[in-house]
């Protein structure tokens, strides 16, 4: 059957008062039980099947708790990425990406290290008889007048075999922000160059950017695809929630909430059923 043609916009939406307005009936608040047995206030309309049904499976835990992260390596097909684990626990590339694509890794140019005048300014290089050598964590030393790989005994590196370094982006601008409140670089990020360009299903959120002004804590998303309909309000639902706990740990009220996409679509196939919401 002919499917309706798809609508798209670019769209810049402001929730001035977050979690102001959670959905009632006759002026009573409904909590929505998730499956593992929270009960949560919820934004946007009850006839959004797809926002409750979302907050009922744990959309909210998924986000906040990781509940769902173990789906990165015990599910052969789902979950291609999880937005707790790249906020939580950011990677430039994890061992799942190499279903995909992996990379060889060569060792720098020794050359390039001896010449590097940022590495002599920090004392990472330095003179040492007729030779430099490179200081390393660990008090690991390299000799510059050597060939790498011959110090390092191989040639070059899979990627996916190393256990690369993982960041707490959320911890990280709790600390920024209370360390200084005024900062530009409260920002967190979820796109992986290495692997998001060649994947079916990348991340349609690309980063979270918190400020402090007047004493409230704002969050600005932005997001290069989403479906209106069917996750929109959910989204939102589980940003504005570490929004939340970001401002509780900084001791600061909520301030706005600005989502910016670069394509919000409504598909086709479910223009009808939006109609009739």
């Amino acid at each position: 059957p002919d499917t309706p043609p798809s609508k798209d916009a670019t769209v810049l939406i402001e929730v001035k008062k977050p979690m102001s307005k959670p959905i009632k009936r006759k002026d009573k608040i409904i909590k929505i039980k998730s499956k593992f047995g929270n009960s949560y206030e919820v934004y946007g309309v009850m006839a959004d099947t797809f926002l409750i049904g979302s907050v009922q499976s744990g959309y909210i835990e998924e986000i906040m708790e990781g509940v769902h992260d173990h789906y990165l390596w015990d599910s052969s097909k789902s979950f291609p990425y999880s937005y707790h684990d790249r906020i939580y626990n950011y990677a430039a590339f994890s061992l799942e990406d190499s279903e995909k694509k992996d990379y060889i890794v060569n060792f720098i140019d020794k050359n390039k290290v001896k010449t590097h005048e940022k590495l002599k300014f920090a004392k990472k290089v330095i003179t040492s008889g007729e030779t430099e050598i490179w200081k390393l964590p660990n008090g690991l030393e390299l000799d510059l007048g050597k060939d790498i790989s011959e110090q390092i005994g191989i040639n070059n590196i899979i990627l996916s075999v190393l256990d690369l370094p993982r960041i707490n982006q959320i911890d990280y601008i709790i600390k920024k922000l209370k360390d200084k409140p005024y900062t530009r670089r409260a920002q967190a990020t979820t796109w992986r160059p290495y692997i998001d360009p060649y994947s079916e299903d990348p991340p349609c959120l690309q980063r979270l950017f918190f400020r402090i002004k007047n004493d409230e804590l704002i969050l600005q998303t932005c997001w290069r695809s989403r479906d209106l309909f069917r996750a929109w309000e959910a989204n939102v639902n589980g940003m504005v929630r570490i929004q939340k706990y970001i401002a509780d740990e900084l001791n600061v009220e909520l301030g706005h909430y600005l989502d910016f996409s670069n394509s919000l679509h409504i598909y086709g196939d479910t223009v009808k059923d939006l109609i009739n919401m």
